[in-house]
């Protein structure tokens, strides 16, 4: 694999049980809704396939998940009723209504803040696998040039999805998708909501949960010597920027790579952060591309690891939301994570440079408030 690019998958005689899919401003436009495409169009009747995701507004994909229905394959897709542009998922919603009916589910949650947010698209066949990770299907064709400059273009900015292959660990990621879409033992009391799945190569963890921190308890037990890496698209204060500044004054290394909008990211937040000692940075893409990466790379002690999935480190996310959180020590998982950080981190640094160097220009319309 290129470096930070394209998609990773072991080698050996045997079945590779996960899979690493990356897209982003170095890669070919809609190379993750495309991987998407291509699994639903190869999905044979008698098969399943169970979408979870915030934003849905890729009508090319849900025509796709009709015509699988009508050979068919079960599909049931659960879609948040209200995401922050609420009327983002209209399109596709009366699309899939209209080809799914009651396999099509909204969710309504009682809190008037928690929403949907896990991204999980599961396959049972031809061979049982289930995506996880950060990308929503939230780009369309022809694109509508308003709903963009507020969500940015997730078809084109960095993004992941991880595949994981192995039929048990697929089978298990596939009957929570199931559970989110039945609404059937969510709550935060609930003592599977809050027990950890381990798969043969990740531990996942659901949210909401009672316990709270998972990462940042990570951070809590790093010493002088060890390192943090992260790209993260949301970033508020609390338990996650005062682990990473605690650490600092431990002797840790922490880097960070954040997203270029205020909403965000705060300034102060980022402002606390380098006074804290982080070495922080945004990405700012001239053409408002989005870096909506959620993972976190942590070594202790030589020993190497990586956090990822839909979790934002804000109040929702870790409260509220319905989120996937994954942790990994598997050697090639992790190694493909670490190559991706390294170009997002150098990307960022050298937008940062042509910005500096034509600094008279005006900042990207927008840049300082989505």
């Amino acid at each position: 694999m290129d470096e930070g690019g394209g998609s990773l998958m072991p080698s050996g005689p045997q079945a590779a049980p996960f899979e690493v899919h990356f897209g982003g401003p170095d890669l070919p436009a809609r190379t993750l809704r495309d991987m998407l495409q291509a699994r639903i169009e190869s999905t044979p009747a008698g098969s399943e396939i169970t979408w979870v995701t915030y934003y849905f507004r890729d009508r090319g994909l849900a025509r796709a998940l009709v015509d699988a229905r009508r050979r068919g394959v079960r599909v049931s897709v659960i879609i948040e009723s209200r995401p922050r542009r609420r009327s983002a998922n209209s399109a596709v919603i009366r699309l899939l209504r209209e080809g799914l009916g009651e396999s099509l589910r909204l969710h309504r949650a009682r809190l008037v803040n928690a929403r949907l947010h896990a991204k999980i698209y599961a396959f049972s066949g031809p061979e049982p696998e289930c995506l996880i990770g950060s990308f929503n299907p939230s780009g369309d064709t022809p694109e509508d040039a308003d709903v963009v400059a507020e969500i940015g273009d997730q078809d084109r900015g960095h993004n992941l999805l991880v595949s994981f292959r192995h039929p048990a660990d697929a089978a298990a990621l596939h009957e929570h998708a199931r559970r989110i879409w039945s609404s059937r033992g969510l709550s935060r009391f609930s003592p599977r909501q809050n027990r950890m799945l381990r798969l043969r190569t990740a531990d996942v963890y659901f949210y909401p949960r009672l316990r709270i921190g998972i990462v940042e308890r990570e951070f809590a037990r790093l010493r002088a010597g060890d390192r943090v890496r992260a790209a993260v698209s949301h970033l508020h204060k609390g338990m996650f920027t005062r682990g990473l500044i605690e650490a600092v004054g431990r002797g840790v290394h922490v880097e960070l790579v954040v997203h270029d909008t205020m909403r965000r990211v705060p300034k102060k937040v980022v402002a606390d952060l380098s006074a804290g000692g982080v070495a922080i940075q945004r990405y700012c893409h001239p053409e408002e591309l989005p870096m909506h990466g959620k993972f976190v790379l942590v070594e202790r002690d030589g020993h190497r690891s990586a956090w990822m999935g839909s979790l934002n480190y804000n109040f929702n996310s870790q409260v509220l939301n319905q989120e996937i959180l994954v942790n990994t020590a598997e050697p090639g998982l992790v190694a493909a994570l670490e190559n991706r950080y390294q170009l997002i981190a150098r990307q960022a640094a050298e937008l940062a440079d042509a910005a500096r160097a034509g600094r008279s220009q005006p900042p990207p319309p927008g840049s300082a408030t989505r």
